[in-house]
């Protein structure tokens, strides 16, 4: 064998000048291969800003189910649950045979014919869909999925795969930390350099590793030849080799990621060059080439003998005999249709066909219209005018309350139209309060803010007095982090400071409301002066026109306005939570969203932007005033954000709306919190509405507790269709419900923006709770009791081992049992089909998650129509939404799902 050469074997001949390598050229390669493996992490934001994002991403350019596969070879997880969790649901009949035989004619082109007999002994003729169904519910399941990707250090030597993981997090945590940290010595460098010039010098390491790290070249993609070199590896090698470091950390990679998109000075480049620089140092030298990765230890065995164990299952099954050769091989070539390892596929649509079949809008049959808001009779007399509409975020929690108002509103003989609409209102901003916290980007990270806007006090002597004391406690509270944060500091902090330190936590821990009123009385929040948005001043005219028609026509609010329009942004209030961002409004950025709903407001009630709208056809009464509110997820509080900006002529319906609002707060405290572990018993506790409501204060303010709220625990499903097509549902808090009216958008921009801006952020959300509910290890962040939090950007699962980037277990299950059900996103449109299709052609993102299976679109042109699912072959239909009684048309809650011992930990 030649001599290799002191150059990647990855660089190719091109890249010479004069016969001789060009560096620069092989940098340029070498960098281009990092590019293309980096599809197995994706990034991720850090606590400060938690954004749902798939964890899969990089794998959207498969199919659901080729991802799937992938997944499981390079990452060693499944992208579902496992048989016996599906199986679970079916014997509870949460999956039925039905949506089995739905899922297997979809997947499997011989079970679409329901006619087409296998031959069998005797009397037997079956369906190649029976066959199946037998071994989807009978077989013995397919071994777990394992990774076979492997990096040089953990097929020779497991203890210094585990010692570079150790070295690289620490590093790299350092530095992605510094930005935050009192001191670091790495704040000021590119990481590279900043590495090089410490770990050179590192006494953890032994010599001959800091030696190799001075003699490294000026650039990290150097480094990545060396070891290349090192390990003798070509072509798909090479590229394994990269995806294999890759994937030894993913957690750690995403944030790098993310680090890299933001403008750090680090990249997945310098990443693989520092593991790679390590293994290849402490390795002994004894590995001149690539080891030899050990046979797998957990398959199947011998494959014959499984197949014919998985023949007999379904033999018994079908009451066959096992010693019939004719029925053996019969049942043995319709198998082969379906490998084992792509049940799981199968039986994923079946539970996605489950959830559809329970959130679908059903159809309005001719014997079902009635004189009501389902079916609109064109010529009847018109509606009186509401109270008020309440505009809420498309947000799955919002979708309990809404239904709660509009029952109080009807029993108390008045009418109230909810409406949804993106948290943001469509005002991407950069918001600068009035406390002076740094400025939030108030939008969703698709988009860039366009504009700041700031909270200006009315009174500004009272509001000079009220800063003072705000920086005053600000630079109090920094004193006591920098002491926290510092090297020696904390033990002085201790030794002083200790006592009273301790009594307050008793105190925070025995009476969690109390002290959480205690501090705000401390902060000064009774003193805050009267404050508004200047958004009107902030956006040019032509800017506040266009903001304004987008959000009413995306809605579909263009005329019939009520005298009272609330705007309902959302927030989350909980204390000692590292994941607080990710129960705040995902549309603003991972804040709350009372400030988006301001800036609407002032918008939206400028006399100049609605003579700009009535210009475009979208006349606003001079007597509808548009009023700011925060919806506070944890305890269903309604606050209105500028109380004193309401005229006195619109105080009254506002009374009215808040005690509306309350009752529904009420109800939907009773629906929620009984499926939250640790529910007052409200039978017992006297007056139902002050336990619950107390329950909820103390969750929003206790420091210990785990279950503030679900979150979006069970999202399964986006509804875009007028508010008339859903209002009689309990959807469960369920489903995204964002409002549309065709009428409204003549020119399908509304609907454009809705499907390629709101539907594909859902389907981040959707996508990341699935996966945190099907692998908690790999994609979830563990169980919060054992949260490590590193800095402002993840949480360990104790000690040390990845950056979890997922969320934790109390996000999605209790106990052993998982809360949320792993649906994929499951899309409903009511628009004109042919206007779905052409959005559909012009977007390739829109059109790669539909075809690819990684959502679900289903499209009626109106109530009266069956839906239509979309595919790569057309549009079908399936009867979702045709039963008379609809199964999720009811008023009362839906009990918990009973918990099973099997179900992931």
């Amino acid at each position: 064998m030649t001599d290799q050469p002191e150059i990647s074997p990855a660089t190719p001949p091109t890249a010479r000048v004069d016969g001789e390598p060009n560096p620069a050229a092989r940098r340029a390669v070498l960098r281009g291969m990092v590019a293309a493996a980096d599809r197995v992490v994706a990034p991720h934001r850090p606590l400060t800003a938690f954004i749902a994002r798939n964890p899969l991403a990089g794998y959207e350019r498969w199919s659901f189910d080729e991802a799937a596969a992938r997944v499981a070879t390079e990452h060693g997880t499944r992208l579902t649950l496992d048989e016996p969790g599906f199986r679970s649901r079916h014997r509870d009949g949460g999956i039925d045979d039905a949506d089995l035989r739905g899922a297997l004619e979809r997947h499997v082109t011989e079970a679409r014919d329901r006619e087409r007999r296998s031959p069998s002994p005797g009397r037997h003729g079956l369906a190649v869909a029976d066959i199946l169904l037998a071994d989807l519910v009978a077989a013995p399941p397919a071994p777990a999925p394992e990774r076979q990707l492997a990096t040089p250090a953990e097929t020779a030597d497991a203890r210094v795969a585990a010692r570079v993981d150790d070295l690289v997090l620490r590093w790299v945590t350092a530095y992605l930390g510094s930005g935050s940290s009192t001191w670091s010595p790495m704040r000021h460098e590119a990481f590279w350099p900043a590495w090089q010039r410490l770990a050179a010098r590192d006494p953890w390491v032994p010599r001959r590793v800091r030696r190799g790290i001075r003699r490294l070249a000026v650039h990290p993609e150097d480094a990545i030849a060396d070891a290349l070199a090192h390990w003798r590896l070509l072509g798909d090698d090479a590229d394994r080799f990269l995806r294999a470091h890759l994937t030894a950390l993913p957690g750690l990679a995403g944030h790098v990621a993310h680090a890299a998109s933001v403008g750090r000075a680090i990249d997945l480049v310098d990443l693989v060059a520092v593991r790679a620089t390590y293994e290849r140092l402490l390795l002994p030298a004894t590995h001149a080439g690539l080891p030899t990765r050990p046979e797998s230890r957990g398959g199947a065995g011998d494959p014959a003998a499984a197949e014919a164990r998985r023949v007999d299952a379904v033999l018994d099954r079908l009451g066959l005999d096992r010693d019939d050769a004719t029925a053996r091989s019969t049942v043995g070539r319709v198998l082969s249709l379906v490998p084992p390892e792509e049940r799981t596929t199968i039986w994923q649509e079946a539970l996605d066909r489950s959830a559809a079949r329970t959130l679908a809008p059903p159809r309005v049959r001719a014997a079902d219209e009635r004189d009501d808001d389902r079916a609109p009779d064109r010529d009847a007399e018109p509606s009186p005018r509401p109270l008020a509409q309440a505009v809420f975020c498309i947000d799955p929690r919002s979708e309990g309350l809404r239904r709660a108002l509009e029952r109080e509103a009807d029993r108390s003989g008045v009418v109230v139209e909810t409406l949804g609409f993106a948290g943001f209102f469509a005002v991407a901003m950069r918001w600068h309060d009035l406390d002076g916290a740094p400025p939030a980007a108030a939008c969703p990270v698709l988009l860039e803010p366009r504009r700041d806007v700031t909270e200006l006090a009315a009174d500004s002597a009272g509001a000079a007095r009220y800063l003072d004391g705000v920086r005053a406690r600000s630079a109090a509270s920094a004193v006591v982090a920098r002491t926290k944060d510092s090297t020696l500091a904390p033990y002085a902090l201790a030794e002083t400071a200790g006592w009273p330190m301790g009594l307050a936590a008793a105190a925070r821990t025995a009476a969690p409301v109390g002290w959480s009123r205690l501090v705000e009385a401390w902060r000064g929040s009774a003193a805050r002066p009267a404050t508004r948005a200047d958004a009107d001043a902030v956006f040019a005219l032509d800017e506040r026109i266009a903001y304004a028609e987008a959000a009413l026509r995306m809605m579909g609010l263009v005329d019939g306005f009520a005298r009272l329009v609330l705007l309902a942004g959302h927030g989350a209030a909980t204390v000692n939570n590292p994941f607080a961002s990710a129960l705040h409004c995902g549309a603003c950025g991972g804040h709350p969203g009372g400030s988006n709903a301001r800036a609407a407001a002032a918008i939206l009630n400028d006399p100049g932007t609605r003579a700009g709208l009535a210009a475009r056809g979208i006349r606003v009464p001079e007597d509808t005033v548009f009023v700011a509110v925060e919806h506070d997820t944890v305890t269903d509080r309604v606050t209105t954000c500028e109380p004193w900006s309401v005229p006195a002529s619109h105080l009254a319906d506002l009374a009215r709306c808040d005690e509306l609002l309350a009752a529904a707060r009420a109800a939907s405290l009773r629906e929620r919190l009984a499926t939250l572990p640790g529910a007052p018993d409200a039978a017992s506790a006297g007056d139902e509405a002050d336990a619950l409501a107390g329950d909820a204060e103390r969750r929003a303010a206790d420091w210990s507790e785990a279950y503030p709220e679900w979150g979006l625990a069970g999202n399964a499903a986006l509804i875009v269709a007028p508010r008339r097509a859903t209002r009689r549902m309990d959807l469960g808090r369920r489903t995204f419900l964002h409002s549309y009216e065709p009428d409204a958008d003549p020119d399908g921009a509304a609907l454009e923006t809705i499907l390629t801006a709101p539907m594909i952020v859902a389907q981040w959300i959707n996508a990341q709770y699935l996966a945190s509910t099907v692998d908690p290890d790999r994609w979830g962040a563990g169980p919060k009791p054992l949260a490590n939090v590193v800095g402002d950007l993840a949480v360990q699962a104790g000690y040390g081992g990845d950056l979890r980037t997922g969320l934790p277990w109390q996000s999605v299950g209790v106990g052993r049992r998982a809360v949320h059900e792993p649906v994929r996103l499951q899309v409903f449109v009511q628009a004109p089909v042919a206007r779905v299709c052409e959005i559909v052609d012009r977007s390739s993102l829109v059109r790669g998650l539909l075809e690819g299976g990684w959502i679900a679109l289903r499209v009626r042109s109106g109530e009266r129509h069956p839906w239509l699912r979309y595919g790569p072959l057309g549009w079908t239909r399936e009867g979702i939404g045709e039963v008379a009684e609809h199964p999720a048309a009811r008023t009362e809650p839906r009990p918990a799902r009973p918990v099973h011992a099997e179900e992931h930990p």
